[in-house]
């Protein structure tokens, strides 16, 4: 069904725009000797520290390392997806793994051809261990709507959410919500990042406009109501 899909120019890219691109061998988070798009150095690879790759040889790494994600797509998958959604799987494996993916929401959804679910089944996967504790990442929760975006990207198909997902408030989402609710007249507060009564009641507020059902708005945002903002 999906044979002849391999990762696309467009989808490596989109994978670099969150991995980032470093030529020099380095040591990442966990300690781990590191080149090119997030290419863990392996034993019996020749890569001296302090001397450069070329970007197309980051690139020829990329290629060979989602190759494992591809495999596991085509295993698991046996409904025809386009090729953004074949990219953004192969983004989130490539983050979190072969075996998570395998095992995720995302790969049943997907392969239940339930594609509009597939997004909130993204945003499921946005922490960390720190500390012996699972906690939220903004980082891995924008990677997450960036890849849940791309994946229905084109196909005409709009998102589902249960009413449980939300996407948690930062400093620089919350001034440009701020900025936009300013702009329709809706707020009238300090633009300082921070969540307040006078943020809470303007997002209310331009939320019941829209028909957006929200709740506790104190804790994130709904993505409707992020998508009907940035559309205002």
């Amino acid at each position: 069904m999906n044979d002849k899909l391999v990762t696309s120019l467009a989808g490596l890219q989109f994978i670099e725009k969150w991995e980032g691109c470093v030529l020099t061998p380095y040591k990442d988070v966990a300690g781990l000797r590191t080149i090119g798009i997030g290419y863990l150095i392996k034993s019996g690879d020749n890569f001296p520290d302090g001397v450069a790759i070329t970007k197309e040889r980051a690139y020829e790494l990329l290629r060979e390392e989602v190759k494992k994600c591809e495999v596991a797509i085509k295993k698991n998958i046996k409904v025809a997806l386009t090729q953004n959604m074949f990219d953004a799987l192969v983004s989130f494996g490539f983050n979190c793994g072969v075996g998570v993916y395998s095992k995720s929401g995302v790969a049943r959804e997907t392969a239940a051809g339930n594609f509009a679910r597939v997004p909130e089944r993204l945003l499921e996967w946005n922490k960390a261990t720190v500390g012996g504790k699972k906690v939220e990442v903004p980082g891995l929760t924008a990677r997450r709507r960036d890849e849940g975006e791309l994946f229905l990207r084109g196909s005409g198909i709009s998102p589902v959410w249960s009413g449980g997902a939300v996407i948690p408030w930062n400093a620089p989402g919350l001034v440009d919500a701020q900025t936009r609710l300013a702009k329709l007249g809706l707020y009238t507060g300090r633009i300082d990042g921070s969540f307040g009564p006078r943020t809470g009641s303007a997002l209310t507020s331009f939320a019941a406009s829209k028909g957006i059902t929200v709740g506790d708005l104190s804790r994130g945002a709904p993505p409707a109501l992020l998508d009907a903002l940035k559309a205002s």
